[in-house]
């Protein structure tokens, strides 16, 4: 509405002076500056009624620079503080507004120096090229899928041995579980010896019934250890005998092979 009221005050403006230039051939210039004073102090009620519309529309309360913000604007259209004239501060409000920052966009082209800067930075950086760089990758793309399928070979075979692994647990904790109750049901034997021993009920925790349920214990892996090594003294026998039948046969079948060839001596002297 107030801008209306502006552009119809300056369009009879300038209707009054093109009346004056039409009518009079020498111009009242003191009347004219008047009426133009007039029409600025017009525009300038205009503007200030403006301001104070949008003033009284503000209801957030925020501040200018917030609200800027959330309405995508330029948060601060002229310069507060000193990184608001940097070159990184400038060019981070064109990236975000464009062109309504009301920044330059040549100012987002790096420099001369930035460029010499980019450039020796990419050299150290990035010192193969792209061939080299693919073909790296392709390298180390090979060399992952290789350890992959190695993997998974080995994971199939793995598999393949599961129900062997698990039958052999199985039969470990089968065993483990027969020595157990083994050494459970030994022991009760001994106990029970124990107290037929002294023929009537002790209590286990008696030191007598200790010693001599530790004697009976001893005289039990006696047995146990003479019962082992009676067994292995066997089995060295059996391999003693083994062998010396081998050497036998080895002998005998030197032999025959001795006498076969004083034969074909003698066949060949004839």
């Amino acid at each position: 509405m107030l801008r209306q009221e502006c552009f119809k005050r300056s369009f009879a403006a300038v209707r009054i002076f093109n009346k004056y230039l039409s009518s009079n051939s020498s111009v009242n210039i003191e009347k004219l500056e008047q009426e133009s004073a007039t029409v600025d102090v017009f525009d300038e009620e205009a503007h200030l009624k403006e301001e104070q519309i949008q003033a009284s529309r503000n209801k957030s309360r925020l501040y200018e620079a917030h609200r800027n913000i959330v309405l995508d604007q330029n948060p601060y259209p002229e310069s507060k503080q000193w990184f608001h004239d940097t070159i990184v501060y400038k060019r981070k409000i064109f990236g975000r507004y464009g062109f309504n920052s009301g920044v330059d966009p040549a100012i987002c082209w790096p420099t001369d120096k930035e460029l010499e800067e980019t450039l020796e930075y990419e050299k150290v950086a990035y010192p193969f090229t792209i061939p080299e760089m693919i073909r790296t990758a392709k390298e180390i793309r090979a060399a992952k899928d290789e350890a992959t399928r190695k993997r998974q070979e080995d994971m199939l075979v793995k598999l393949s041995k599961l129900e062997g692994w698990k039958k052999d647990l199985e039969m470990r904790i089968a065993k483990k579980e027969a020595e157990a109750n083994a050494s459970r049901l030994k022991r009760e034997r001994l106990i029970e010896e124990v107290r037929k021993h002294f023929g009537y009920k002790v209590d286990p925790k008696d030191d007598k019934f200790k010693e001599l349920l530790e004697k009976k214990e001893k005289e039990q892996k006696k047995l146990a250890k003479e019962a082992r090594k009676k067994e292995r003294e066997a089995k060295l026998l059996e391999k003693l005998k083994t062998k010396k039948k081998g050497d036998k046969n080895d002998e005998e079948e030197k032999v025959p092979n001795a006498s076969n060839e004083k034969k074909t001596d003698d066949e060949e002297k004839i």
